[in-house]
């Protein structure tokens, strides 16, 4: 026997439950449908522990991909002022921390719980551990293989996260999404560390700074591979924001052998960076470098730089050559080291690639090709900085296609 529904939504992440919740709130029967034995997909492996949720600056220059301007519709319906509303009227608080963005603290409350509760309370069904294996188009709507045969007027793709361990591997929205037609941009990591041939950065663990990123290909500089923000020393990788914003070009260009361009004095020029050198070692005349060049960057990241100079440990400031002294200035704005992939979709918390947004109707977050199907979330080939961007878009997202399916 066929169990029917009005909306059918596969993916039980933010912009799953946010579209299931929103739909049945408009009266729809409706299932919700998650491989996984919890909800919340990946924003429980997100923002490095702080569960950002939206963040303060938010705006279009935030998003990348294919036509960025997808994004104002959804973000357009459902922004930040009413997103934090709704959330703090669902008992969760939200708190505005560096770096992250808007967050959920411990004591803030659930958000991934808050909206189950809301989704159970509109008396929609959620079913875990439940793996779609098919979607066709019927007479009628769909048919959905999952365990049990099931039927829909319209169904819900939320179901991103492609090939994530930590997820269990699923790639069910962009599996059904193919099947019914759509194409989708081939997945990469990324908010993912990055990790360099040079074997230095690793003798650093621990050391975190702000810097400025860039990217060149064949030494010609990547169009938008920019980033600014902090940057964490590891022993595996680099990691932070910065590198979290720019790790979703790495995957796509390794093949040309992708080089990353490290400025350790983000915001200031070039002169103003070389007078302050200049102005610090002349006071500094008689002391040994590593110690001087302390003042402008961290000891253990100086007595590096220098070393790459050829400045032996200990020789003082009078003893540089003029020639270390500008290879010195040159590495402290323009670092380079070579790029040789991400830490991978196990350490990533997301992954570019998804469904083409020409074929969605940014309106409604319906499928131009397949009539009452809607795609959503993080399954769309649309990506974001790193610090609650993408989570937004994803209930955002879903927001705008529970309000639009079955209109």
């Amino acid at each position: 026997m066929t169990v029917a529904f009005d909306v059918i939504v596969i993916g039980g992440g933010l912009s799953g439950l946010m579209a299931g919740l929103t739909a049945a709130e408009r009266g729809l029967s409706t299932l919700v449908l998650d491989r996984n034995p919890g909800v919340g997909g990946k924003y429980c492996y997100t923002s490095m522990g702080a569960a950002a949720l939206t963040n303060t600056g938010m705006g279009l220059d935030r998003f990348h991909g294919r036509d960025i301007r997808f994004v104002t519709d959804a973000l357009s319906a459902f922004d930040a002022p009413v997103l934090r509303g709704w959330f703090e009227e669902h008992g969760v608080q939200l708190a505005d921390a560096e770096y992250y963005g808007l967050v959920c603290p411990p004591s803030g409350g659930d958000a991934v719980g808050a909206l189950v509760e809301a989704l159970e309370s509109t008396g929609a069904e959620l079913r875990t551990e439940c793996v779609v294996t098919g979607v066709e188009r019927v007479d009628g709507g769909f048919r959905v293989q999952a365990g049990e045969p099931l039927q829909a007027k319209s169904v819900v793709l939320a179901a991103g996260g492609a090939n994530l361990p930590q997820l269990g591997g699923g790639d069910d929205g962009y599996r059904i999404a193919v099947s019914l037609g759509h194409q989708c941009e081939p997945a990469y990591a990324a908010h993912a560390g990055v990790t360099v041939a040079e074997t230095w950065p690793t003798t650093l663990p621990g050391l975190w700074m702000d810097v400025e990123l860039s990217l060149t290909v064949g030494c010609k500089p990547l169009r938008d591979a920019r980033a600014i923000g902090s940057m964490l020393f590891t022993q595996s990788g680099l990691t932070g924001e910065a590198v979290f914003n720019i790790s979703r070009y790495i995957g796509p260009n390794l093949d040309g052998g992708p080089e990353l361009h490290v400025n350790f004095h983000p915001g200031m020029e070039f002169d103003d960076v070389a007078q302050w050198l200049h102005r610090v070692f002349g006071e500094r005349t008689r002391e040994p470098s590593d110690r001087a060049i302390d003042f402008m960057l961290p000891a253990s990241l100086g007595s590096i730089l220098l070393a790459h100079q050829k400045v032996k440990p200990g020789a003082r400031v009078m003893q540089l050559h003029e020639r270390q002294r500008q290879g010195l200035l040159t590495e402290m704005v323009d670092t380079r080291l070579r790029a040789t992939g991400t830490l991978g979709m196990r350490a990533a918390e997301s992954c570019s690639g998804g469904v083409q947004v020409r074929e969605v109707d940014p309106r409604t977050m319906q499928s131009k090709l397949v009539p009452g199907l809607y795609v959503v979330g993080r399954l769309l080939d649309i990506c974001a900085d790193w610090g609650g961007f993408e989570q937004h878009f994803s209930l955002a997202s879903g927001r705008l296609a529970g309000l639009s399916v079955l209109q």
